[in-house]
């Protein structure tokens, strides 16, 4: 292990290395402790009749952080980096070492500790990312084919549903809210199903008022390819959009909800207060994309219809966004037996015994 360097030179290089090599100590200086770790994981290991540089878990990680920053939003990164220093800091596991030393029980303990520590949920999230981390290395940095962490069992976990408002709900939230356009944005979500970024980018070019259709635009990552889709929408919907676009005509800027002549990009806790003012369960802008999805299903629209509406790639992905809606179902009450067929019965099996 890295350690304190004493020498003379110990405030330019104020770290040594130390490793064994074909059996022989060697030491060298650094100029920080992660490089020296980086430098005694480099272990030659025979392959195929050639000497090749042994990665190590440190390096990995560095090199698979370098690309998600580039490629992922900020908090899925965040979440990414956090799981590898909770992987790091199981005292089982050191970042100096090999790659190929690490087994799928030293994951399993190490996960194991934050199931117990944190919980199932925050387990099993890290699982997903590490695993996630491992494949990438295997592609771009050849470590070994089988990943220890896809290979650990999930954790038992509780599973808190999405919050969904009831259409009652909703229209509480809405009635309260005093501003046109909010208003408006709201109608929007419930109207379209979309993300909430999907609404915040949107620009009059994206609203085809003849053939009554918006275009909504995603894409999955920092790095994806940005798709877009048009959809129909109702009449209501877009006369109200052509008034918001008559009354705010002088405005330069192209985007349909502006905040002081600026496109949004979070509203983090606008719904939420419009909750508490309107007394009901808090819900945010992908609950009102279920709730979306969950009147179409209840209206028995076919369920590709409405994956094509929520523009997801796999039907089981819309099939999760789907729930029953909040309100007592009376036919299938009906169909349970009550104390009125428990009297008919007993009054049956009483006259067959007196032969009636």
């Amino acid at each position: 292990m890295a350690y304190k360097n004493q020498n003379k030179n110990k405030e330019k290089f104020p770290w040594m290395g130390q490793k064994f090599t074909n059996g022989k100590k060697e030491r060298k200086c650094f100029g920080t402790k992660k490089q020296a770790l980086l430098w005694e994981s480099e272990r030659p290991i025979e392959q195929e009749g050639q000497l090749i540089r042994s990665i190590s878990l440190l390096e990995w990680a560095t090199e698979y952080l370098k690309f998600s920053e580039q490629n992922f939003v900020k908090n899925t990164f965040d979440e990414k980096q956090f799981a590898f220093r909770q992987l790091f800091s199981f005292s089982g596991i050191h970042p100096a070492e090999s790659v190929e030393l690490l087994s799928a029980y030293q994951a399993q303990k190490a996960l194991q500790v934050q199931a117990a520590r944190r919980s199932g949920n925050a387990a099993n999230k890290d699982r997903k990312n590490l695993s996630a981390a491992w494949s990438w290395g295997v592609k771009y940095l050849g470590l070994p084919e089988k990943n220890p962490f896809s290979r650990i069992d999930k954790f038992s976990s509780e599973r808190h549903e999405r919050n969904v408002p009831t259409l009652d709900d909703f229209w509480k939230v809405f009635n309260i809210v005093d501003i046109d356009q909010d208003k408006l944005m709201l109608y929007c979500y419930l109207q379209t199903g979309a993300r909430r970024d999907e609404v915040f980018r949107l620009t009059w070019s994206d609203i085809d008022f003849f053939g009554k259709r918006i275009r909504l635009s995603w894409r999955k990552n920092r790095a994806g390819e940005w798709r877009n889709q048009w959809i129909s929408v109702k009449d209501d919907l877009i006369q109200w959009l052509l008034r918001h676009k008559k009354a705010s005509a002088t405005v330069d800027i192209q985007n349909v909800f502006l905040y002081e002549n600026m496109a949004y990009l979070y509203r983090q806790h606008w719904l939420g207060r419009l909750c508490k003012k309107a007394g009901v369960e808090p819900f945010g802008f992908h609950g009102i994309r279920h709730l979306f999805a969950s009147i179409l299903a209840a209206q028995n629209v076919p369920l590709v219809e409405i994956q094509h509406m929520l523009r997801h790639t796999s039907l089981a992905t819309t099939q999760r966004y789907i729930h029953r809606l909040k309100k007592e179902n009376r036919e299938v009450l009906a169909a349970l037996p009550d104390l009125i067929d428990s009297e008919k019965s007993t009054s049956k099996v009483h006259q067959e015994a007196l032969g009636f």
